[in-house]
């Protein structure tokens, strides 16, 4: 990919990231709507001055603009993802990523009503890592005892029981990943 191609490419994608219209990102900048969608179509040579310009109106280094994109990032969005509630609705699992063969790990976000408990599934060959996303939790590992607090973690063998309370009056929620072995 030649420099007018990858300019062409990350001006349009990060412009659109940002939900910003040629004809906004021309006021922002001084340049034409005309200009900006001829470097977006990979038809113009634009200077350092021009990239600078629509750099600092995207609020991006001018290096965003000219150094290859290739990405394998995917987005997930939280009204997309699979939820299980439980029947009397004091758990809710989002499940962001399942384990798949070609990938090792599963990664999903607990909520939890005030004043409850849940056992977690245990998963053999794998361990899990628990980090309090908000609130504070007890959590029961065989016959152990923890309680996190917002911003504590926990890792263990998933194949041991576990038990996950909200001891207190407000929702609290954790992240949960199996990173599950060979």
């Amino acid at each position: 990919m030649n420099i007018n191609e990858a300019i062409a490419k990350n001006l349009n994608a990060v412009r659109k990231e940002q939900g910003m219209s040629i004809g906004k990102l021309a006021r922002y900048t001084g340049l034409s709507k005309a200009a900006i969608s001829q470097i977006e179509q990979g038809g113009a040579n634009p200077t350092i001055n021009t990239i600078s310009k629509l750099a600092s109106a995207l609020h991006v280094p001018y290096t965003a603009l000219l150094n290859s994109r290739e990405s394998s990032a995917r987005a997930v969005f939280k009204d997309d993802v699979p939820a299980a509630v439980s029947p009397d609705g004091s758990l809710k699992s989002l499940n962001y990523y399942p384990s798949t063969p070609e990938r090792n790990i599963k990664i999903m976000v607990l909520e939890l009503a005030p004043n409850c408990a849940h056992s977690i599934e245990s998963a053999r060959d794998a361990e899990r890592y628990i980090i309090v996303k908000s609130g504070s939790l007890a959590i029961e590992i065989g016959e152990f005892s923890y309680f996190l607090m917002e911003g504590d973690s926990i890792s263990f063998d998933a194949s041991e029981d576990c038990l996950i309370k909200n001891e207190e009056a407000a929702p609290a929620s954790c992240f949960c990943v199996n990173r599950y072995r060979a």
